[in-house]
């Protein structure tokens, strides 16, 4: 008999002996990593949007800068998403996933901390 794609098939459990923790560490340590870059890529953008509008900028130019900010972090995260897309990605390990979005959200911060908010600051 035949067998039929029925669509979206769902991950499935991590096997007995399949060690999910290691990914989920190395997942938790690249956001920690990621933290302090975020926070001032945030903190920076605040204080840009307010003083933009406190010196009189419109309101469609502060948001394109935060635009601008949040583009980085969105991007990381967004290309190993992309991945999914590809059935056998999905049937691998959630915990190597989870690693993979945060090796991307870190990647993608990192690159907007160093080339526009760390230059900035002198």
């Amino acid at each position: 008999m035949a067998q039929t794609f029925t669509g979206w098939q769902q991950t499935p459990a991590p096997h007995r002996g399949e060690r999910v923790w290691p990914w989920l560490l190395v997942g938790a340590a690249e956001v920690l990593a990621a933290a302090p870059m975020l926070t001032m890529v945030a903190g920076g953008g605040l204080v840009a949007g307010v003083m933009g509008l406190a010196a009189g900028s419109s309101a469609a130019d502060v948001l394109l800068l935060v635009l601008m900010l949040a583009l980085g972090p969105l991007l990381g995260v967004a290309v190993p998403a992309l991945l999914l897309l590809v059935p056998a990605v999905r049937r691998t390990n959630a915990g190597a996933l989870f690693a993979l979005h945060c090796t991307g959200l870190l990647l993608g911060t990192a690159v907007e901390y160093f080339t526009w908010i760390r230059p900035a600051m002198g």
